[in-house]
């Protein structure tokens, strides 16, 4: 990295006339700073779209981005005390070549020189739940998680944010207000962004649904190049799966979709092969439906799950099944 020399820019905005290159490094850079406002998203995409190099170069800003995210942070550091010629070592070459050619462009702007070097948290922890278990946890800063069945999450408080990667399952947030330290959720390609208010996450895989119970938030997911933010108030749901846009927030019975943390499932109107999904979040031994017309059958009710093999018997309370258990330890709904 000898060499790299960071050069001050007054004007924070690329313009038309920097290379391809320098203005890939710039967009990715503030997109990935959350520094972008609706006008300049638009502006962005517009320069994306005007020649097909611009894509190329934002692209490699991606890869670059990848190879650092790719490794941890003292692998990162190992790479690079190394002494020597990069050549003498084929993962640091291919590491500092990438870095090498964008250094003036990304570490000055903060893409990489962050993670790299930001200050270390001021608390970590890493929280899971077992299938049918939940879990209430005060955090250091008065923040409430409850976590529902299989879930699991990873905690990093620092002195200006803080953060919870959702790595599956689902969570219930009450983040205590602080302007200064705004509360961020990571769940894959999905992110909410908040400084104090009450809201529901949850991860299917790279699906993610939000429910906010109060206060406000800022919904956020796509591509890193390609984000859609949302700004949902309380009453109100939105969803996110790859491949699609961001689904714009409705109003909802977000009580309902919270009831697991008061160890209920409420269904309104809902198929009966969409219960049996929902069951099997917290069931040890799956439960399944092998008739097609009883699958759409519509059912309504509440269901507890502070005892989930319990269900099996009320199932038939509400809905006309019966439960069959054949020797390979599952359970099958059958036509009463």
């Amino acid at each position: 990295m000898t060499g790299c020399k960071i050069m001050p820019r007054t004007d924070s905005r690329p313009d038309a006339s920097t290379a391809p290159r320098d203005e890939a490094a710039r967009w990715f850079a503030r997109e990935r700073l959350g520094a972008l406002d609706a006008k300049e998203r638009q502006a962005r995409d517009v320069w994306l779209a005007a020649h097909p190099e611009n894509l190329r170069q934002y692209r490699a800003m991606q890869a670059l981005w990848r190879v650092a995210d790719g490794l941890p942070e003292h692998e990162m550091r190992a790479i690079l005390a190394q002494p020597g010629d990069a050549s003498a070592h084929p993962r640091r070459r291919r590491f500092v070549m990438g870095l090498t050619a964008a250094c003036a462009l990304t570490l000055a702007v903060g893409v990489i020189g962050p993670r790299l070097w930001s200050p270390a948290p001021e608390f970590t922890q890493s929280l899971a739940t077992a299938r049918g278990e939940r879990k209430r946890v005060t955090l250091p800063d008065g923040s409430l998680l409850e976590l529902n069945t299989d879930t699991q999450v990873r905690v990093a408080l620092y002195a200006d944010r803080r953060l919870v990667e959702l790595l599956a399952g689902e969570a219930l947030f009450t983040v205590s207000p602080d302007a200064a330290r705004p509360f961020t959720v990571d769940a894959g390609d999905a992110q909410v962004l908040v400084t104090g208010t009450r809201f529901n996450v949850r991860r299917d895989g790279a699906a993610v649904a939000l429910a906010v119970d109060e206060g406000s938030v800022a919904f956020s997911a796509g591509s890193w190049w390609n984000r859609t933010t949302r700004h949902l108030t309380a009453g109100y749901v939105a969803g996110y799966t790859p491949g699609t846009p961001l689904a714009a927030p409705h109003q909802e019975n977000v009580a309902a979709v919270m009831a697991w943390q008061r160890g209920r499932l409420v269904f309104r109107d809902t198929p009966l092969a969409q219960v049996v999904a929902e069951l099997n979040r917290y069931l040890r031994n799956p439960l399944r439906i092998d008739d097609s017309k009883l699958a759409r059958l519509r059912v309504a009710g509440t269901l507890s799950i502070d005892e989930p093999e319990s269900v099996l018997n009320v199932l038939p309370q509400i809905a006309p099944v019966i439960v069959l258990y054949p020797a390979d330890g599952s359970a099958v709904l059958a036509p009463r």
